[in-house]
């Protein structure tokens, strides 16, 4: 990989760290893993009623796509969709969020963030890191939180 990536660091035999993921994931017990996800969803799977079993924070990309799919399809689960909105949504964006709710029959829970507060963050993320959208991980890891301890004090 070529070393001009921002950001990029390299172990001390200059191999690059996605690099030394990828091979780490080509000795993980895959159906093993999975087992082991199939024995926390038996513990979870009904606990609230018909309420929610998990909460998944998507943004709507394939990734999203995929773990509500395996968790709903494949496991059985009763998950609700914990996203951050976006102000400038593209029509791509807002339907492949709302491609989610309709395929998956899951409520999606959305964060929006002040207008006034989101422009700052958004200024200073990029200026600071060159990343703009780089709070937006850290809101939906709050609503995320939150939404943890709402489940806990309503369920003990």
């Amino acid at each position: 990989m070529p070393d001009t990536r921002p950001g990029i660091q390299f172990d001390e035999n200059g191999i690059c760290y996605p690099c030394l993921n990828y091979e780490k994931q080509k000795t993980i017990n895959w159906n093993d893993r999975f087992s082991q996800l199939e024995k926390i969803c038996e513990k979870y799977r009904g606990k609230n009623g018909n309420n929610y079993d998990c909460a998944i924070a998507v943004s709507g990309g394939k990734d999203s796509h995929f773990q509500t799919y395996l968790l709903k399809e494949k496991l059985k689960m009763n998950p609700v969709l914990l996203t951050v909105g976006n102000v400038d949504w593209t029509e791509t964006g807002r339907k492949n969020l709302d491609n989610l709710s309709e395929t998956f029959g899951c409520d999606v829970i959305e964060l929006h963030l002040n207008r006034k507060a989101n422009r700052i963050l958004t200024k200073k993320a990029f200026e600071d890191i060159g990343q703009p959208s780089w709070y937006m991980g850290c809101e939906i890891t709050c609503l995320w939180r939150r939404y943890q301890l709402y489940l806990w004090w309503h369920t003990k």
